[in-house]
């Protein structure tokens, strides 16, 4: 029953996805990830016939909580790594908060559910190899080793990002091996058991292509720009950086478990769920986990979230009297905007048809690749009011035109976040301009024009 709601669950936001439907396209990752998990882990008790990971609340909410911190940790490096950033996320500061930590939240149940699955299928089971011990010399090697690929990945980010996703795994994991070496990966490899980390690994580049898979399909949703990977991608990630979520699976491993270890997270292995929590660590925990949550939270607000919905009144130059005709004309978005022809809009508003074409071409604009409306006010300041103009544009030139206008312009002082756009995001403009300017012709007005994605 509870399987069969949830594919209902997905099934129904796919289908007001398709149809618009607000505000399904901004929460559509929520939509589509939480009933996933809960088939994921209907799934994982029928082939390994263990304990449902949602069972016991209080696990649930360790898991959902400290996964969102978890990844914050990694929202954190990329401040500085600036390999991916957000657009069209809620436009209320709480909704959009309470959206990223949602969304955060679904990580570790991921691939914890996804390893057991797999565990359930047999996968890994006779994956052995010789024993070996590890002495203080060797995880002080690994510790070492870690802090080594995290610094070099700071200081360097454009030629050593990629070392941050292992690093973490490298100096977590040998704190774990000395308290609780049977939830320690490096335990597993000294008793030369190799099949919980493939596992781990497998189910991390399994749910990474399914992440990305929703991802690519959201409206409020993530955009990767990875050095020398910019070009290919498949759904949003380039196809060599789907390796980096089977590291990453180590690493949330790791620090999940290292949590449990300092008593302030609740194991998810069955055997373990039931052992107490350190109530005074825990309040200390929780008090230093929501400082650091707000903290990163807010730098992603500067770093890292380019734009948030797109509404008809935020358009450039666009009066009240125009939204009021566009909205009762049933024009309720600038996505709706975009794929309506100029002269339907005019018959329907009583908008001139010029002003309609202009109105149209700004919102497709503002609805192409995440652009927004506070991006493409400043576009239009610099002579830049449609896609094919868009297109037109040298990056590096558009860039620093676009960063001047900001300098001098007042408007920009509010929402708009100072540290954006970063040069690779508008390559990723004007490619996804020339790419639309080319398929819908010359005189895009007459086409339909951009699409949110």
């Amino acid at each position: 029953m509870i399987v069969a709601l949830s594919v209902g669950i997905i099934g129904a936001a796919w289908i007001l996805l398709l149809r618009d439907v607000a505000p399904v396209p901004t929460w559509f990752f929520v939509l589509a990830w939480y009933p996933t998990l809960v088939v994921l882990d209907r799934v994982s008790c029928a082939v390994g016939g263990g304990e449902s990971l949602f069972r016991r609340p209080l696990r649930v909410l360790s898991l959902l909580g400290w996964s969102a911190v978890i990844w914050l940790v990694f929202e954190g490096f990329n401040f500085r790594l600036r390999n991916w950033y957000y657009v069209f996320l809620p436009d209320h500061g709480v909704e959009r908060w309470v959206g990223i930590l949602v969304s955060f939240a679904t990580v570790v149940p991921a691939l914890l559910l996804a390893e057991r699955v797999l565990a359930g299928l047999g996968i890994g089971r006779s994956w052995r190899g010789a024993p070996s011990r590890a002495g203080n010399r060797s995880l002080h090697v690994a510790v070492a080793l870690g802090a080594a690929m995290a610094t070099l990945a700071i200081l360097a980010p454009r030629t050593f990002f990629p070392l941050v996703w292992g690093a973490l795994w490298l100096l977590i994991d040998p704190f774990v091996f000395r308290s609780r070496p049977q939830w320690s990966l490096l335990g597993d490899i000294t008793r030369g058991e190799w099949g919980r980390i493939g596992r781990l690994m497998i189910g991390g580049v399994g749910v990474g292509i399914l992440w990305e898979f929703f991802n690519a399909w959201a409206r409020g949703k993530w955009i990767y720009t990875v050095p020398w990977l910019e070009q290919t991608k498949l759904f949003e990630m380039p196809p060599l950086g789907f390796l980096g979520f089977g590291f990453f699976a180590l690493e949330a491993w790791a620090m999940y478990h290292a949590l449990c270890v300092l008593g302030i997270a609740v194991p998810p292995d069955t055997a373990s769920a039931t052992r107490k929590v350190n109530r005074r660590a825990g309040f200390a925990a929780l008090a230093g986990a929501a400082v650091f949550a707000v903290a990163t939270l807010a730098g992603m607000e500067r770093w890292t979230i380019s734009s948030t919905t797109p509404r008809v009144a935020s358009l450039p130059g666009i009066t009240p009297t125009e939204t009021a005709r566009l909205t009762s004309g049933g024009f309720s978005s600038p996505f709706s905007m975009s794929r309506t022809h100029p002269d339907t809009m005019a018959e329907r508003t009583g908008i001139d048809t010029a002003r309609a074409r202009a109105l149209v071409a700004s919102a497709r604009v503002s609805t192409l690749r995440g652009i927004g409306t506070e991006h493409a006010t400043v576009l239009q300041t610099i002579g830049v009011r449609s896609i094919c103009a868009l297109a037109r544009q040298s990056p590096a030139t558009l860039w620093h035109r676009y960063r001047e206008a900001q300098a001098t312009d007042e408007m920009t002082s509010g929402p708009l976040r100072a540290a954006r756009p970063t040069p690779a995001e508008v390559r990723v403009w004007v490619g996804a301009a020339r790419r639309t300017c080319v398929a819908a012709g010359p005189t895009e007005v007459q086409g339909q024009g951009a699409t949110d994605g």
